[in-house]
């Protein structure tokens, strides 16, 4: 915009003023004038000058009253404004010019000065102008950006579901397969799921091996708890199903399904690659057998050696075994299972985590109860 598109309006009771500041500034801009602040008030409904120069003293609305009623009025607040001020009421005027944060030109004018100062308020306006405007343009590509990424984490958060409810669907149907070769009653994964579910829910809540279970993200430990077992897909159903005790070959055959379980979950990494999920299958299905005296397989670990997840695994395995009827086996009391794995403490399993499953036993017993219930119902509909 050139310097003669610009309007300036100029607020002065001294008409000799007006004329003088006409005189000096009409050959660079549009001027209008307005010799009171009633008349300045009237002219900007229907006038939006560029800048406002008001005399500070003026009869009936004075210029700071003016201008504390432009900085109300949302259609003229933001026109900047500079006030008049003659030289020898300069001083008495200082302190209200200074707390009005506005600027001020001294009459009699300087024509060289007044030009300039003019020119430098409205360069200042237009930065600002172009400041403002910016601010709008980065906060729209602010607001912009967030909904976009409230998008983007929607579609996100609806995709890691699906891929969630996916893998679920394919370690559970894996799970299956093995427990329909091993378990007439069906059932065992789950129940062993929602076993390691309870003791692990009770030593965080007990603040028992917190280093351990720091990092832990429960429902993606619980879901590769299922794959314990997946070794037992290479065993063969005349050992899964024998009726009888297996002979030492038959059972060192058996107690390969760790190794195979390892096997397996190294071949979906290679597919893939090592994630949390993966991680504590591994653990699940490699150390489940491992016993707290070292007896165990198939590494023969002892203590704390033995990672969380194994210890974890072993007592709600044994817990489904006694408590479960077998082909070559009954089933065992409640009560009987539970002092089986009392008088196992030190021995089969970790001290500390037979106190906890002693504490929730009776959980236990019902999850048994409602999980068969729902197996039995499954297989005869």
């Amino acid at each position: 915009m050139s310097d003669n598109q610009f309007l300036i309006m100029l607020v002065d009771d001294n008409v000799a003023s007006l004329m003088d500041a006409r005189s000096i500034l009409a050959s660079h801009y549009n001027i209008c004038t307005a010799t009171s602040a009633a008349d300045m008030l009237e002219m900007l409904k229907i006038q939006h000058p560029n800048l406002i120069l008001i005399d500070t003293d003026m009869p009936g609305i004075n210029g700071f009253e003016a201008v504390e009623m432009l900085q109300k009025d949302p259609n003229v607040m933001n026109i900047p404004i500079l006030f008049l001020v003659e030289n020898y009421d300069l001083a008495q005027s200082q302190e209200r010019l200074n707390s009005t944060a506005i600027g001020y030109i001294c009459k009699p004018f300087f024509g060289p000065v007044l030009i300039k100062r003019i020119e430098t308020q409205l360069f200042l306006a237009a930065q600002q102008v172009a400041i403002e405007s910016q601010q709008r343009e980065f906060q729209n590509f602010s607001s912009n950006l967030q909904k976009m990424v409230r998008d983007m984490s929607v579609l996100i958060e609806a995709e890691s579901q699906r891929v969630w409810q996916l893998q679920t669907a394919i370690i559970s149907v894996m799970a299956e397969m093995v427990e329909c070769r091993d378990d007439v009653t069906g059932g065992h994964i789950e129940r062993t799921r929602r076993g390691v579910g309870i003791l692990l829910r009770d030593i965080q809540e007990k603040h028992i091996y917190v280093e351990q279970t720091l990092d832990w993200n429960v429902e993606m430990v619980l879901q590769a708890s299922q794959l314990h077992d997946v070794g037992k897909i290479y065993i063969s159903d005349t050992i899964l199903q024998k009726p009888g005790k297996l002979t030492e070959e038959e059972f060192n055959i058996m107690k390969q399904h760790t190794d195979y379980g390892n096997t397996i979950i190294d071949r979906i990494e290679a597919y893939t690659h090592p994630n949390e999920l993966t991680r504590h299958a591994k653990i699940f299905a490699g150390f489940h057998h491992e016993k707290w005296d070292g007896s165990g397989y198939p590494l023969g670990l002892n203590g704390q050696d033995i990672p969380l997840q194994g210890r974890l695994m072993a007592i709600a395995d044994v817990y489904d075994a006694l408590i479960s009827p077998r082909p070559y086996k009954g089933s065992l009391s409640h009560e009987e299972t539970v002092s089986i794995i009392k008088k196992g403490k030190t021995t089969h399993f970790d001290p500390v985590l037979v106190e906890v499953f002693l504490s929730v036993a009776d959980e236990f017993k019902q999850t048994y109860e409602t999980v068969r219930g729902e197996s039995l119902k499954w297989l005869y509909n």
